[in-house]
């Protein structure tokens, strides 16, 4: 099994159940080749509820992805010519990231996944 499948296995049912919605939830994956992997697929439609269906083009909701990207355009706007420079700006720029916006980003996660139903798992303005 793969990890992303142990990872589901060890949590998604505890998860749900911890915040009673057990029968209720639906999963949400973006087409990230981890998650349409024939044998997490499988686990999924066994073990799941619901799941959201998603385009070829669906969103990548996950804060942290806005996260990285922002890190990313940060990066790019040094001039990085070996390992070195690079490990030194990327610990200064995540050191900028302040916990606000991070906060942020997560409490907007309700109207994310609202969008995302809304646009039947296509692009979304996220």
């Amino acid at each position: 099994m793969s990890t992303l499948c142990d990872i589901l296995k060890r949590n998604l049912k505890q998860s749900a159940s911890n915040l009673e919605i057990s029968r209720h939830f639906k999963l949400y994956q973006n087409n990230d080749t981890k998650h349409t992997a024939d044998i997490c697929k499988l686990w999924v439609l066994y073990h799941c509820p619901g799941v959201i269906e998603t385009t070829a083009e669906s969103p990548d909701i996950n804060p942290i992805e806005h996260v990285w990207d922002y890190l990313q355009q940060k990066i790019n706007e040094h001039n990085i010519s070996n390992k070195q420079k690079l490990r030194k700006h990327l610990i200064e720029e995540w050191a900028e990231i302040n916990g606000s916006s991070c906060a942020k980003l997560i409490k907007s996660m309700s109207n994310r996944l609202r969008e995302v139903i809304k646009c039947k798992g296509g692009p979304t303005r996220y």
